[in-house]
This record gives structure tokens, C-alpha cells and sequence, in this order.
């Protein structure tokens, strides 16, 4: 008989599933990867975040009432790093340039031990912001998967009826993906578009900050301390995504 080899672990969500218009079990058993989950992932897609929703749904062992492609930010990269934790282990090499002596290192971050900023009410707060400028009350919506997707995928379609576009799309269809009501009413895609598209750059810079802050206020803090192996200076470095994430070298 054939040995069952994945393994699986139990987390929590760092939302703490209290964001969410539905009801979500912020309780996550996810199992380890698989040779058909990393065919899937090698897969060519114009939706990258769709693929790797499909496999970490799919790594999750009980429904939690919700797919990770409709998780914030936050909880969605929490499951990935975790999924890559109980597929190959939480270590994970980096090369890093120390500020001191110029030379390279390679170091080793811990996945399990970057700290995870988790849900209080400090989130709600950060929900309504009033735009400096004009005064208009916004009530921002965090970004998903889904939406990171959807925003290359409609600048993909603007720019190709429109070859001779000159401008970026991308940046007003990011703006419009962080609002959810203004003053209190639900617009509608067109309405909101030409609301951004004649709001004050001072209003649009603070809501590219408020709702940076808001998105970044949930899920993993990247940062961990490292040292060089060459002059011994002890730094902070950032997590950065390399092949060594799904395809970690062996020593």
C-alpha cells in the first residue's frame, strides 16, 4: 500500500475571519504540496493569483466559508508562506548585500518566525478616511487576490483597444479598487471611475497611503534579522519572493 506522505498543520487567519461580509472559520488546516498542486502552479495563466488561490484552496483540508482568492492581502500571503512551511519547511534562503562591507551573504529567514500583525479595532478605524482636500468621506475596501487580478487583467484589455494610449490605466483602476461607498452611498464602476478620474492629486496620494496602511495592518510583517557572514554587522533585511520559495535548493 502506498504511503500517504503530505503532511498538514493547523493555523489561524491573522483577520481572525472578522473582516468578512460572510462568515468565515479563521481556523486553517492546510496540507503540504503535491506533484499534481506544483503542475498546476507551472501552469500559464493571465490570473497568476487565481492559480495559486486554486492551489492553496485546495491544500486546505475543511471548507473555512470562504476561498483564499476573496481573502484580504493579508490572510492570503499568511497561507501562502504557510503552505510553503508544511510543503518544504519554514527555512528559507536568501541572498542579502550588507550596508556595511558591500559583500554578499547568503542567509536563512525563518518563515514561522516573522511576526504577524493580527485583527483588533485598530482596523476598523482605519475603514473611513476623510480625502484632505476635497473633505469627501470614503470607506475603503481592502484588496484581494481577485482584485489584483482583475485590475491587470482590465489594463491588459484598456491597453490593447487602445494601442495608442499614452497614459497608464493601471493607476486609476488601482484607485477605484480601494473605494467602497463615498459619502456613505455605493457608487457604481463608471461613477467611481469618473469621481478618481477628477480628484485632486492630494486626495489621491492620501488614499493610496490610507489604504496601503489599511491593507498592510493585517498579515505578516516581512522583516527579520540576519547577519553577514563576512564583517558580522547584524541588519534587517525584507522577505523577497526568489525560485528558492516553491523550488528551495538542496545543500
Amino acid at each position: 500500500m502506498t504511503k500517504n506522505y503530505t503532511i498538514a498543520e493547523t493555523y489561524e487567519l491573522p483577520s481572525k475571519g472578522l473582516i468578512y461580509d460572510k462568515k468565515v472559520n479563521p481556523t486553517v488546516k492546510i496540507r503540504s504540496m503535491t506533484t499534481e498542486d506544483e503542475m498546476k502552479r507551472l501552469t500559464s495563466s493571465d490570473k497568476p493569483y487565481k492559480i495559486l488561490c486554486d492551489i492553496i484552496d485546495d491544500c486546505i483540508v475543511d471548507d473555512i466559508g470562504i476561498s483564499s482568492y476573496d481573502l484580504c492581502l493579508g490572510d492570503y500571503e499568511f497561507l501562502l508562506h504557510k503552505l510553503r512551511v508544511v510543503t518544504y519547511g519554514a527555512d528559507y534562503k536568501m541572498t542579502v548585500n550588507c550596508p556595511v562591507c558591500g559583500e554578499l551573504s547568503e542567509v536563512v529567514c525563518n518563515l514561522d518566525e516573522l511576526q504577524v500583525n493580527t485583527y483588533d479595532e485598530d482596523f476598523e478605524k482605519l475603514i473611513e478616511i476623510t480625502l484632505p482636500a476635497s473633505g469627501r468621506l470614503i470607506e475603503l475596501k481592502f484588496q484581494t487576490p481577485r482584485v489584483l487580478d482583475n485590475i491587470a487583467t482590465r489594463k491588459r484589455d484598456i491597453i490593447k483597444k487602445n494601442p495608442d494610449m499614452l497614459v497608464d490605466p493601471g493607476y486609476l483602476l488601482t484607485l477605484c479598487s480601494f473605494i467602497k461607498s463615498v459619502d456613505g452611498q455605493i457608487l457604481r464602476e463608471d461613477q467611481i471611475e469618473s469621481f478618481v478620474r477628477k480628484m485632486a492629486m492630494k486626495d489621491a496620494n492620501y488614499l493610496t497611503n490610507k489604504a496601503q496602511e489599511l491593507n498592510d495592518r493585517i498579515g505578516l510583517n516581512t522583516n527579520f534579522e540576519c547577519k553577514c557572514k563576512h564583517c558580522g554587522y547584524e541588519m534587517m533585511s525584507t522577505f523577497r519572493f526568489t525560485p528558492e520559495f516553491f523550488r528551495p535548493t538542496i545543500d
